[in-house]
């Protein structure tokens, strides 16, 4: 080949070679590929959340319980080893009243009962035996504490409580005065439902007492029936008609529901048939 023929090949080869560079990007363009291209996130998404911490509970400091406070002497402790009639001072409630007498000892003799006053309470403040003390009294326990009544701590000191309480009742007697105490006894029920009755003693009207001051009904010229007054007891109308106080409470219940004495109540102070209805 000549000059001139390997310059027109030179030219046409170039030709050939510049158009295949100019379709090559829209060839490639068109082969498939697996590549695939994430997407950017949004500039305006919101930041993730983050969970606020849950704090940690603190303990409650709750505050101590009361200590107990002893509201009842324990006599087995309080009197261990101290005389009796040793005055431990007013017990309130149940036994505030005044020692009236002492002896060289220095321990109480008398005390005079004032309201509110209770039997065992009393025993607590002299430190006494229950025994003795119903011995010293001549009386049968808690039922013959009453509101004014000089009582004997000690058994020396019952000539003066008794002196004391005769002055007191401008020489009114009391049962412990009576040559001697009626009683009235009953039965149980009959198969009719009443209450067979009888009596031992004679009933006596001793006159006018602190605590049975109403006036009184005969039958066949015997005291039958009394008339309860402000401030009468059952007590107070036994020792007046030199009757066991208990017995003529129960006659007048007949096995019904004990009740407080109201005044103008009646009471019958002994048996004027064999027998009477059961009020139970």
């Amino acid at each position: 080949m000549d000059r001139r023929g390997k310059i027109m090949l030179g030219i046409a080869v170039g030709s050939v070679v510049g158009l295949l560079a100019l379709a090559a990007p829209a060839v490639i363009g068109m082969i498939p590929t697996d590549e695939v291209v994430a997407e950017a996130p949004p500039t305006t998404a919101a930041p993730p959340r983050t969970a606020t911490p849950t704090p940690t509970p603190v303990p409650t400091r709750l505050a101590p319980l009361p200590t107990p406070v002893e509201t009842t002497p324990a006599p087995e402790s309080k009197c261990l080893g101290v005389p009796a009639g040793t005055d431990r001072g007013d017990i309130s409630p149940g036994a505030t009243g005044v020692v009236e007498r002492s002896n060289g000892k220095g321990l109480a003799t008398v005390y005079r009962v004032v309201s509110g006053d209770s039997y065992w309470a009393i025993v607590e403040r002299f430190c006494l035996a229950s025994a003795d003390f119903n011995s010293a009294n001549n009386f049968g326990g808690a039922g013959d504490i009453y509101a004014g009544d000089y009582l004997a701590v000690l058994a020396e000191g019952q000539p003066e409580a008794l002196a004391l309480n005769e002055a007191a009742k401008g020489g009114y007697r009391t049962h412990q005065d009576c040559d001697a105490i009626a009683r009235i006894s009953l039965a149980e029920p009959n198969a009719e439902g009443r209450i067979p009755v009888s009596m031992s003693g004679t009933v006596v009207d001793t006159g006018k007492g602190e605590y049975a001051e109403g006036p009184v009904e005969k039958v066949d010229g015997k005291p039958t029936f009394y008339t309860v007054q402000p401030g009468d007891t059952y007590r107070g109308i036994g020792d007046r008609f030199c009757v066991d106080a208990i017995t003529v409470q129960a006659f007048n219940e007949a096995g019904g529901p004990e009740r407080v004495l109201q005044p103008g109540d009646r009471v019958q102070l002994r048996p004027t048939s064999r027998t009477i209805a059961a009020q139970g």
